[in-house]
């Protein structure tokens, strides 16, 4: 919960003829924004782009989002996924610019890959030399 009193932002709601806006920390405090995000943003459909950035099957475009490295996808079927642009494994950003993918999404760190639906599909050496599975993946 935000540290502003509620009481301050209570004015808001007052008959226009004495109304306030909200109180300064509400536009500046990163409590608030975290609130928001989790109320407003994460709980509720949001345009991060349109079907004609990611025209044919292949095309991939990584976008953000509040804070959150999201990647968009027009699978080989034609629609749209959208994940995480982030490998599940150590983190590492899965792609950086616009671009087309053959095959399968790479990560550039430890070779992990994903459909294009986000789904994790190849493991290299995840078990050890020439073990590409492991029981807890």
């Amino acid at each position: 919960m935000s540290e502003i009193p509620l009481t301050n932002i209570d004015a808001v709601l007052n008959p226009i003829e004495s109304a306030r806006g909200l109180p300064n920390e509400h536009y500046t405090s990163d409590s608030v924004f975290e609130e928001e995000k989790q109320a407003v943003l994460f709980n509720n459909w949001s345009a991060i782009g349109f079907g004609k950035d990611i025209p044919e099957a292949g095309d991939a475009k990584p976008t953000n989002f509040v804070g959150m490295p999201l990647l968009m996808v027009r699978d080989n079927n034609g629609s749209i996924n959208v994940f995480q642009n982030t490998c599940r494994h150590r983190g590492m950003i899965l792609v950086q610019e616009p671009t087309k993918i053959i095959g399968a999404i790479r990560c550039p760190y430890h070779s992990w890959c994903y459909k294009l639906s986000g789904e994790l599909c190849a493991t290299p050496m995840v078990g050890g030399p020439e073990k590409n599975t492991h029981e807890a993946i």
